[in-house]
């Protein structure tokens, strides 16, 4: 073997390593903040609209989650902790809450969830990502759009399982 090969050897494993260590090195971008400071294990209410009509609300207590309109019925825990969920999704844009909420459509939102009195309106989704406007904290929060089906299911969707053949 020629020397200039042991030395071009030594050099390539040089920077594989200064490579290998330069890549473990670099910083990663900070988690994006949550919509809410809100823990969902202290929530005890929920309350959701549909513009401005109570389409459904739920109360926690020592047995779990009962709903309690329209009409008085078990919840399904399930369900409601994935609701819960988007107390702590991500933000992934946010801005102080202009005067003029039209062009977010959060004017006149279609839904609004209440967790213990706190507010989340849900307006329309950005053009381009497909992401949601919501106003929540005062501020306009951008967030994905995964929670969006939990609004249009109705009480019937967040009852719990009845007993196999019952009513």
């Amino acid at each position: 073997m020629h020397p200039l090969d042991r030395v071009n050897g030594l050099l390539a494993l040089l920077a594989l390593a200064l490579g290998l260590w330069l890549w473990t090195q670099r910083p990663t971008a900070p988690a994006p903040p949550p919509l809410t400071g809100l823990d969902p294990a202290t929530i005890n209410e929920i309350r959701l609209y549909a513009g401005d009509t109570l389409g459904w609300s739920a109360l926690r207590d020592n047995t779990g989650w009962t709903l309690t309109h329209p009409e008085v019925a078990a919840a399904d825990a399930d369900r409601i902790g994935q609701l819960l969920g988007i107390l702590h999704t991500a933000s992934l844009t946010r801005f102080p809450a202009p005067a003029a909420l039209d062009a977010y459509g959060l004017a006149r939102p279609a839904y609004r969830l209440v967790f213990d009195g706190h507010e989340i309106a849900f307006g329309a989704t950005e053009p381009t990502t497909g992401l949601r406007y919501v106003l929540a904290g005062g501020q306009v929060q951008l967030i994905g759009d995964g929670f969006h089906h939990h609004l249009l299911a109705g009480a019937k969707g967040f009852r719990a399982a009845g007993p196999p053949g019952g009513g």
